[in-house]
């Protein structure tokens, strides 16, 4: 799972930003912002904790964009065998005109299992 977290960064000119670092499973830096960020919210409290994030970022070693790696990274092979379609999805929560075709059944170990009913 990627993760991130605010960073601060030394620009060319001297200054210093606050950019959003993410990073691959094994914590190394993947990718961060083309732009410093600023602190949000949608409440004070919010707003408090962006603010707290900030300040925990001035404790970090200080990064630069060469820091950066400037190609994206390969991506590992997934298993993708447990996906469902558009389909199956839109059947299994009903979203679709022709999910009344359609019956969940209970096999005996509990598990769903959607089948296609009469015509």
């Amino acid at each position: 799972m990627m993760t991130w977290d605010y960073r601060v960064f030394r620009e060319e000119d001297g200054a210093y930003v606050i950019r959003e670092v993410f990073y691959d499973d094994d914590n190394s830096i993947v990718a961060c912002t083309e732009s410093a960020v600023e602190p949000m919210g949608e409440s004070l409290q919010e707003l408090a904790r962006d603010i707290d994030s900030f300040k925990a970022a001035l404790k970090l070693p200080v990064l630069t964009l060469a820091d950066i790696p400037s190609r994206p990274r390969k991506r590992r092979n997934r298993d993708r065998s447990k996906n469902l379609t558009s389909e199956q999805v839109r059947v299994e929560f009903g979203l679709d005109k022709q999910s009344s075709k359609h019956q969940r059944l209970h096999t005996k170990n509990g598990k769903k299992k959607i089948i296609a009913a009469g015509k």
